[in-house]
C-alpha cells in the first residue's frame, strides 16, 4: 500500500474513532498505541458506540480494491467482534480495580421485644457496624487488582496481535492456494492435450495401452489435485472472511502476487533477546505471578476474625435509652485461612511453572521460525538460481530438437508440465517462507522491522548489529 494511502487510511480511521462525540472514549489502557507500534494498525475499543459509518465506508473503500495482508488486517481489527470481546477482559479488570478500593457496607442490626404487660415500651435494641479490617486490606487489595489489571492489559494486547498474524497468515496461504491453480490449471490443459493426442494415436496403433494409460493417469491427477486445491481455496476464503468478521458471503479478492522476501537472516540470540524483551504474553505471564504473590498477604488469619467496629444502642422496657461502642467478629478457630494460603501457594506455583513453560516455548518458537526461515531462503534461492532456468534450458532444447523431427509431442509436453510443476514448488516454497515470517513476528510480539526500530541499540550485546538485514 502507498504512503499516500497509508495516511488517507489512517486519517479516515481516526475519524472513526471520534465519531462518538456524545459518549466519551473509552480509556484503554495503551493498547491501541502499543498495537499501532507493533504492526502499524488502528484498532479501537468502542464500549457501546454504534456510530461506525465512517468504519463501513472504509471498509467498502478497501473492498473495491485487491486486499493485500496489510488492509486485510485492518479490517480484521475494526470489524472482527472478537476484537470487541477481548477488550472487555479490561473492563472486568477495571471492574475488580474499582471493588478492591470499596469499604465494606455497614451492617445494620434491629431487635425488637414486646413486653408482657401493657404499660412497658417495646425494647428496642440496634447497632451500625462497619469493617476496620478494610483499613488494612484495602491498599493490599489494590495492589492486588493493579497487577491483575496490568495483565488484562497485556493479554488484551496480545491477544488482538495473535488475531493479526493469524489473517496475515491465512491471507498468504489463500495468496499461495489461487496462484498454484492457475499453474494446475495449466498442467491440466497440457494433459488433457497429451491424452487426446495418445488416444488417437491408440486408435491408429501407435502406442499401445500401457503407453496410453500412463499419460490418462497423469491427466486425471491433475484434474483431482486441481479440486483439492479449489477445497483448500474454499477453506481458506471461508477462514479468512470469519477472521474479517464478515458473516454473510462478502465478495472480496485477493491479490495473486505473494511480496518479495524480506529477510534476510539475523543473529538467533539477538532475535532470543528480543522475543524475552518484547513478548507480551511473557509480560502479562510475570505480572500473574506478581498478582498471586500479593494476594498471599492479604489471606492472613486476622482477615478471617470479620472485625466490625460501630454503635450500638438499646431502649428498655421503662424508656431507659443506652447508647455505647459496638464489636463484632468471628473467632477464627476452624477457618483461619489454611485452605486459601494452600489454594493460593498451589495457583503461585503453577503460575511460576506457566512462566517457565512460557519461556521455553518463546524460544523455541523463534528458533524454529528463524531456521525455516534460513531453510526457505536457501530453497528460493535454489528455485530461483538454478531450478526455473535449468528447466527453461531444458524446455529451449526440448522445442528445438521438436522442430528438427529429434523430440516427440510426448516428451516436448511432459516438459513443459515439468516447467508448470517447478513453478509450482516455487510458490509453495514463497508460501513457507512467508507462514514463517509471519511466525517469527509472532514469536517476537511484533513486525520485525518495527520492533528493532523502536528498541534502544543496546537491547543486544553481539559483535553482529542487529539492524542489519532488516527491510526498510
Amino acid at each position: 500500500m502507498s504512503r499516500f494511502k497509508s495516511t488517507w487510511i489512517l486519517g479516515l480511521i481516526s475519524c472513526c474513532v471520534s465519531g462518538c462525540s456524545k459518549i466519551p472514549g473509552p480509556d484503554d489502557y495503551r493498547v491501541s498505541s502499543t498495537i499501532e507500534r507493533r504492526i502499524d494498525k488502528q484498532v479501537e475499543w468502542s464500549q457501546g458506540c454504534y456510530q461506525d459509518e465512517l468504519v463501513c465506508d472504509f471498509i467498502e473503500t478497501v473492498l473495491q480494491q485487491e486486499l493485500t495482508a496489510d488492509s486485510a488486517v485492518q479490517i480484521a481489527l475494526l470489524n472482527n467482534p472478537k476484537v470487541q470481546k477481548i477488550f472487555e477482559e479490561i473492563g472486568i479488570a477495571q471492574a475488580d480495580l474499582v471493588e478492591a478500593g470499596l469499604f465494606s457496607n455497614p451492617a445494620f442490626d434491629l431487635i425488637f421485644r414486646f413486653p408482657e404487660k401493657a404499660n412497658l415500651k417495646i425494647n428496642i435494641e440496634y447497632t451500625i457496624t462497619s469493617s476496620f479490617i478494610d483499613l488494612f486490606l484495602i491498599p493490599l487489595r489494590v495492589k492486588v487488582a493493579k497487577a491483575g489489571l496490568e495483565k488484562a492489559i497485556l493479554s488484551v494486547t496480545s491477544d488482538i496481535l495473535d488475531l493479526a498474524f493469524k489473517v496475515e497468515k491465512t491471507f498468504y496461504e489463500l495468496q499461495a492456494a489461487q496462484k498454484d491453480l492457475k499453474y494446475f490449471q495449466s498442467i491440466v490443459e497440457l494433459t488433457s492435450i497429451h491424452s487426446e493426442i495418445a488416444q488417437r494415436q491408440l486408435k491408429l496403433g501407435n502406442v499401445n495401452k500401457l503407453e496410453f494409460q500412463p499419460i490418462q493417469f497423469r491427466y486425471l491427477e491433475a484434474v483431482l489435485e486441481i479440486a483439492k486445491i479449489q477445497n483448500d481455496i474454499i477453506r481458506l476464503k471461508e477462514k479468512l472472511n470469519r477472521l474479517l468478521g464478515f458473516c454473510g458471503d462478502i465478495q472480496w479478492r485477493v491479490s495473486d502476487n505473494l511480496p518479495e522476501i524480506d529477510y534476510q537472516g539475523l543473529p538467533l540470540e539477538c532475535l532470543e533477546s528480543v522475543a524475552f524483551s518484547e513478548r507480551l504474553d511473557l509480560q502479562a505471564a510475570r505480572f500473574d505471578v506478581l498478582r498471586l504473590s500479593r494476594k498471599l498477604g492479604i489471606k492472613q488469619w486476622w482477615v478471617y476474625t470479620q472485625g466490625r467496629i460501630g454503635i450500638g444502642g438499646e431502649r428498655d422496657s421503662d424508656g431507659t435509652n443506652l447508647i455505647g461502642p459496638a464489636f463484632s467478629g468471628e473467632i477464627p478457630i476452624f477457618n483461619y485461612g489454611q485452605a486459601d494460603r494452600l489454594r493460593i501457594h498451589a495457583e503461585l506455583r503453577q503460575a511460576q511453572d506457566h512462566l517457565a513453560v512460557l519461556e521455553i516455548k518463546i524460544l523455541s518458537e523463534v528458533r524454529e521460525a528463524h531456521k525455516l526461515l534460513m531453510n526457505d531462503l536457501r530453497i528460493i534461492n535454489d528455485y530461483r538460481a538454478r531450478i526455473i532456468p535449468l528447466q527453461r534450458k531444458i524446455l529451449e532444447s526440448s522445442e528445438e530438437l521438436y522442430n528438427v523431427m529429434g523430440l516427440g509431442i510426448d516428451k516436448l509436453i511432459e516438459n513443459k508440465r515439468q516447467e508448470f510443476k517447478a513453478y509450482s514448488n516455487y510458490i509453495m516454497s514463497l508460501k513457507n517462507y512467508w507462514v514463517a515470517r509471519v511466525q517469527l513476528d509472532k514469536a517476537l510480539g511484533g513486525k520485525l522491522y518495527l520492533v528493532l526500530s523502536q528498541l534502544n541499540d543496546d537491547i543486544c550485546n553481539y559483535e553482529c548489529n542487529c539492524d542489519e538485514g532488516v527491510p526498510q
